[in-house]
């Protein structure tokens, strides 16, 4: 078994192996396309004799907590062919993957599980949830009209309107994706999706929808705004479909309020756990984090099976992040770190229910100096 990096000359590989195990079709014509694509990003193989037997790729991105920049590296198409299933080849693939990240200065990893268990077991933490809403037709009230208008951008019109808003609201929220022209373009408007921009009454940009009407649905998979005048000028443009559609569905972060604001808040609501993510580099990630009100001093020791250059015990003071050389302090592991970092989740719940141990006034000093911002993540790759 040798585990290395994919050639361009190997796409075909992969490609072949994410068709069968995704069950999707590359059409001939849009082969050139996906190379493109793949170009970008970093895959990682195991081979048997030259024949590729399963595989992983990191995508190089970002993220924002509390307006700091943080180098993610994206877990994607991590795929087995069936008869080397359940032999270690995933395994050591992700060992591989985390080596890699370090190497490179991501910090912090994310990737959407097939199975959140089978990826808990190498130090990634669910995040992340979504909302998702069915509103049937006769729920589709309008509020009277707002100042402002509603109008429908072309791809050619480029994505620094929408980019602004999205980079306002995204304020609001920790770890969510810092965006590009090719990131808006090949990855949040996919085909058939419409970008919709509301502007207030001087013509600023406040809040933009990314939606789909097809079969007698509205598909929301995008409902940003930063205003109220937004957000009601953008949920009139959505009632404006009741002559077309039978229902509408509408995606949003799991900390969305939408349903109070309707006339009849019992539609159907679905909350999904979607994302989960894990700091590579523990160190690194300290020395980038915002903390606040440091001037006392926190020690934190932290446990990672998988990662072994993470185990140590950390100070955290004004000073910046001092590697100690005892234990001490509060102690988890770097599951529980992830998640309370990123807002995820808060130190008292995870102190407990056991998740974090130590003293009781050291859980609560750790929740005055991390993000008090909830964490949210809409994009998918």
């Amino acid at each position: 078994m040798q585990v290395r990096k994919l050639t361009e000359q190997e796409f075909d590989k992969s490609i072949e192996l994410s068709q069968y195990a995704f069950q999707y079709k590359v059409n001939k014509e849009d082969l050139p396309k996906r190379y493109k694509m793949l170009k970008r990003h970093e895959i990682w193989g195991e081979f048997e004799d030259e024949e590729l037997i399963s595989k992983l790729h990191i995508l190089s991105l970002e993220i924002i907590i509390e307006n700091c920049q943080f180098a993610m590296g994206g877990i994607a198409g991590v795929a087995t062919w069936p008869e080397h299933r359940r032999k270690g080849s995933v395994t050591r693939l992700l060992n591989k993957a985390l080596i890699s990240m370090k190497e490179k200065g991501q910090t912090i990893s994310f990737l959407h599980p097939f199975n959140i268990q089978f990826y808990r077991r190498f130090g990634w933490e669910l995040t992340a949830s979504l909302n998702k809403y069915t509103i049937k037709k006769i729920d589709l009230q309008r509020y009277p009209e707002v100042p402002g208008s509603i109008s429908r951008l072309q791809k050619v019109d480029g994505n620094s309107q929408l980019n602004v808003v999205y980079e306002k609201w995204s304020k609001k929220y920790n770890h969510l994706l810092v965006r590009n022209d090719y990131w808006w373009d090949s990855h949040v408007f996919t085909e058939g999706y419409n970008r919709i921009v509301y502007k207030d009454e001087n013509g600023e940009p406040k809040g933009y929808l990314c939606c789909k009407a097809a079969d007698k649905l509205l598909d929301v998979q995008e409902f940003v705004y930063v205003t109220e005048n937004a957000r009601r000028a953008l949920w009139n443009f959505i009632c404006q479909h009741d002559s077309m559609v039978d229902k509408v569905k509408i995606v949003a972060p799991s900390h969305d309020q939408l349903p109070y604001l309707l006339n009849n808040p019992r539609i159907h609501q679905e909350h999904y756990p979607y994302f989960m993510a894990r700091i590579v580099d523990v160190e690194g990630f300290l020395k980038q984090y915002p903390f606040k009100n440091t001037e006392d001093p926190l020690t934190i020791s932290i446990t990672d099976d998988k990662a072994e250059w993470n185990n140590g015990t950390y100070t955290i003071s004004s000073d910046g992040i001092a590697l100690e050389q005892q234990k001490g302090g509060l102690s988890m592991d770097v599951q529980t770190l992830t998640a309370v970092l990123l807002g995820s989740q808060k130190p008292a719940f995870l102190y407990e229910c056991g998740k974090i141990k130590g003293d009781l006034q050291e859980a609560h000093k750790l929740e005055q100096i991390i993000t008090n911002l909830p964490a949210a993540f809409i994009d998918f790759f």
